[in-house]
């Protein structure tokens, strides 16, 4: 268990899971409660309250919760169903889902956000198809095309 930082530690008075200073966990970690990261963590990450990343803390992962309280940094896509906090210095690279966001001076972000009330977790959008590919797709068509005129003549 950690003091509460100001800014850093959950709001409510229910016992926190810590992944400390030094140690490394990977995988899928499902908390009930709160979590405070300040290590490091790769997977996919489930906590029904509030997440937080310390200043030293590094999340790669995909990452469910209520809350989330950032002033290290998160590779992944970051789905809080009530807020997100980014404080000063932090870093996050991926989707961004919340009803409430709040980004402090000097924060890195790059990825997008959806910040509408009741936002579902957004959908990667399939890549658009290359220009070769679309050519390809188009001598297909024209192929077929052109099958069917040579059957149709070859009947007559």
């Amino acid at each position: 268990m950690i003091g509460k930082k100001p800014g850093l530690g959950p709001d409510n008075e229910e016992a926190t899971s810590v992944i400390g200073e030094g140690s490394v966990f990977e995988g899928s970690f499902e908390v009930t409660g709160n979590l405070r990261v300040d290590g490091r963590f790769k997977g996919e990450l489930n906590v029904t309250e509030t997440l937080v990343v310390g200043k030293n803390g590094y999340v790669d992962a995909a990452v469910k919760t209520k809350c989330a309280i950032v002033a290290g940094t998160i590779q992944g896509d970051l789905n809080a169903s009530e807020k997100i906090t980014l404080q000063s210095g932090s870093r996050l690279e991926g989707e961004m889902v919340t009803s409430k966001l709040v980004i402090e001076e000097g924060v890195s972000f790059q990825g997008s956000c959806n910040t509408a009330k009741g936002a579902a977790p957004m959908q990667r959008a399939t890549p658009e198809p290359s220009r070769a590919e679309l050519e390809q797709e188009e001598a297909k068509v024209i192929e077929e095309k052109i099958g069917k005129v040579v059957e149709e003549l070859a009947k007559k």
